[in-house]
């Protein structure tokens, strides 16, 4: 899988990343403007209880990503038992309903509604896998394509006729419906092997290593369940995922990678690392200068009662962006591990590996993370501390958690390869992003007037943003030879290949 473009699939995973979050704003506008705050809770608990429940999926991704990658057929196999771990999953997400905490009688129906997210939810993400190991740039089709279909089936459902939560867990299920359809469409080539039935149990073997992996998810998901117990609201909840839903704009700095780990997996050059990562910082560090100035913003277009949320919002943008780093690094490092070729890799050899050791930085990462928070959440409750203090609180536990995992992260992969981190490029790139903050503060007060009419209000927001972006990219341009490589690379890639 050597032909992989690494940077074709990062520059379109980008790219398409960067309209999702235009069309993923308006899809939260028409939720957060719709319901209340406990609504809003509520369905922000409800995307953690289906993440408990893909906590298995792995067994099937992991493996297949790494196979397919390594010129294995077995896209098939991964889908047939994708549907069987689906469908088996639907009964005990009914059941476990029944002992979550009590959060209102009203709400017990729509997180049962939610069940038939779980089962496309699943399935999608085996098809991430397939794609991402010989088409990575098709998991961003897929994606756009969820987020864009999210905003007329939400406007119908939740606007029109008026369902609430209800309407917007329905509106959710037909984007996926649209995105299964798109990376069916990419898998297709994939997907004409046979069966290999007893692929099954050589994955069940071996399965503890996904699983494993994915014990630092599922603690690290627990963080709302365990907040909504020990408080027994969920309105800290929402004011969390208002914050964590503005900071994910970060996050999507991270697709600029997406080609490497397969790649890497192909045996491809080490010589994409360097280069990816540079690309990396050149978006991520904007991005999250443009969280930061644009916090009030954007929780005043959210909804009005978000509005004072800033600080954790500018906590959790810290944290994403280095939680985006530290990924790209672990990312290299799975990349480059080889222990895994041979299907029967003996045990001792896997726990010596790093596709054990990397998880169980993870999980102490998050098990730390998840003590605190709780300890923390509630001392503060007894103190009777404020919906504001809490969150606060719970961001800034996270933030603090984060750095030091970062700094470990640059340890491991100056142990495994060489690797130079690029401080006098990453100084430019702060130059361009100090520019975007004076450009900023000189004329955020004539351009953004805050109106609560959204008709009235966003545009003079998107127009600071394409401002303050344009900013940065024309300052790196001028001051910066790598940034000029990269948009030759841009032209470049996307150009017609003639044909000799």
């Amino acid at each position: 899988m050597s032909s992989i473009r690494v940077t074709y699939s990062g520059l379109i995973g980008f790219l398409i990343s960067m309209i999702s979050v235009l069309t993923g704003i308006v899809f939260t506008l028409i939720v957060t403007r719709r319901l209340t705050p406990e609504e809003f809770g509520v369905w922000a608990l409800v995307g953690s209880l289906i993440g408990y429940f893909l906590i298995v999926e792995p067994i099937i991704s992991y493996w297949t990503t790494r196979q397919i990658a390594r010129g294995e057929s077995i896209a098939s196999t991964s889908i047939f038992y994708s549907v069987i771990f689906a469908l088996v999953q639907i009964p005990i997400y009914l059941y476990t309903v029944f002992f979550l905490p009590s959060i209102g009688t009203d709400y017990t129906y729509s997180i049962i509604l939610a069940v038939i997210l779980l089962p496309v939810a699943f399935v999608s993400q085996t098809l991430v896998g397939i794609n991402q190991a010989h088409k990575p740039h098709a998991t961003s089709y897929g994606f756009l394509v969820f987020e864009i279909l999210k905003i007329p089936v939400g406007i119908l459902l939740v606007v029109v006729f008026d369902l609430g939560l209800d309407g917007a867990i329905l509106a959710t299920f037909v984007a996926y419906l649209g995105k299964l359809i798109i990376q069916l469409y990419f898998a297709k080539p994939q997907l004409k092997n046979k069966l290999k039935v007893s692929l099954i149990t050589q994955w069940i073997k071996i399965s503890w290593i996904p699983l494993y992996r994915n014990i630092s998810s599922l603690i690290w998901t627990l963080d709302v369940l365990i907040f909504t117990i020990i408080t027994n609201s969920v309105i800290g909840v929402a004011f969390y995922s208002i914050s964590v839903t503005i900071t994910a704009l970060i996050a999507h700095a991270g697709m600029i990678s997406q080609g490497l780990y397969p790649k890497l997996l192909s045996k491809g050059s080490l010589d994409h690392v360097e280069d990816n990562f540079n690309r990396l910082i050149y978006f991520a560090i904007p991005l999250l200068v443009i969280v930061i100035l644009f916090s009030k913003p954007a929780l005043f277009a959210l909804n009005p009662l978000y509005d004072h949320l800033s600080i954790p919002v500018i906590l959790l943008g810290f944290r994403t962006f280095f939680y985006v780093i530290t990924g790209f690094f672990y990312q290299v490092l799975l990349g480059t591990e080889r222990v895994d070729e041979e299907m029967k890799p003996s045990f001792k050899s896997l726990i010596k590996s790093k596709l054990f050791y990397l998880p169980t930085v993870n999980i102490i990462h998050h098990t730390s993370y998840i003590i605190i928070l709780a300890i923390t959440t509630f001392v503060l409750t007894n103190q009777n501390a404020s919906n504001f203090e809490l969150v606060s609180a719970w961001t800034g536990i996270s933030f603090v958690l984060s750095i030091p995992f970062l700094v470990y992260s640059v340890f491991l992969l100056k142990k495994y390869m060489t690797f130079s981190l690029p401080y006098i490029t990453a100084l430019k790139y702060f130059v361009g992003a100090i520019s975007m903050i004076i450009v900023f503060l000189f004329t955020s007060d004539f351009i953004i007037f805050y109106k609560i009419s959204i008709y009235e209000f966003l545009p003079g927001v998107f127009i600071e943003f394409i401002l303050c972006f344009s900013t940065y990219l024309g300052v790196t341009y001028l001051i910066d030879n790598k940034t000029r490589v990269l948009f030759r690379a841009i032209v470049m890639e996307f150009m017609p290949k003639k044909e000799i």
